[in-house]
């Protein structure tokens, strides 16, 4: 009690006490301010493996589009996805940036870099399978005889709708769900340790906001001790004899 009555009575506590309010309010909104940083960082990262998982199943919506029905126009949208992911052609927000170039701007851990680019290497090696498939389609096209061409039709969709085409299709799926689920627990990790540095933070402000209350009101209460002037000393006055 008689250290805090010390800490009460010096003169410069209220002065502290705001300094570290002050502070204290500007290390916290720059914790939120972190905070909201790892919440975009991780949308950006949900975008990243919808993009890729979306032009991933349209390169074989396309493909198994176009060993079917054999009409060219899915043959040109699937050169576009291609395209699109190599930066040759602008995305949806008319920007040229390959897949590769894009990810790495974010700042993604190696090993968060390397699943998704995995992904897209798979993919990549996947896309190459389907080309040939095309040329099954374009080998039936010139063949005169019916049974030969049928055969190469058949082949091309075999290759499409086949055991490995599909275990291809799912390395690629899990490499996307590897990198999001290795960024959101990098990223839940960093938002935890942020709460428990805003908790802490916010401890601290409650706890010097009443040390503020208690200074000023003890600074209210206090009696200052009046001093006793010292009594004055009256002069003795002798009195003369009287002569009788």
């Amino acid at each position: 009690m008689k250290y805090i009555n010390q800490i009460l009575e010096y003169r410069r506590t209220p002065f502290i006490l705001a300094g570290i309010i002050f502070l204290a309010s500007l290390a916290l909104l720059s914790v939120f301010k972190g905070a909201e940083r790892q919440l975009e960082e991780l949308n950006r990262a949900v975008a990243i493996a919808e993009e890729m998982s979306t032009s991933s199943d349209n390169l074989t919506n396309y493909a198994r589009y176009y060993v079917t029905t054999r009409s060219d126009t899915w043959k040109v949208r699937f050169d576009q996805v291609l395209n699109v992911r190599s930066g040759k052609e602008p995305d949806a927000h008319g920007k040229k940036l390959s897949f590769k170039d894009k990810v790495k701007t974010v700042g993604y851990t190696e090993i968060e870099l390397g699943l998704i680019l995995k992904a897209e290497e798979l993919s990549n090696n996947l896309a190459l399978l389907e080309v040939k498939a095309f040329e099954s389609i374009e080998k039936g096209r010139v063949e005169g005889i019916w049974d030969v061409q049928q055969y190469h039709y058949m082949a091309a969709q075999l290759a499409m709708f086949g055991d490995d085409y599909n275990r291809f299709k799912g390395e690629i799926m899990t490499a996307i769900q590897q990198f999001t689920d290795r960024v959101f627990e990098r990223l839940q990790r960093q938002y935890q340790a942020s709460m428990n540095v805003a908790w802490v933070l916010i401890i601290v402000i409650n706890i010097a906001l009443l040390m503020l209350v208690l200074t000023i009101q003890h600074a209210r209460h206090v009696v200052v001790p009046v001093k006793k002037s010292a009594p004055v000393k009256r002069p003795v006055v002798r009195k003369k004899p009287t002569n009788k």
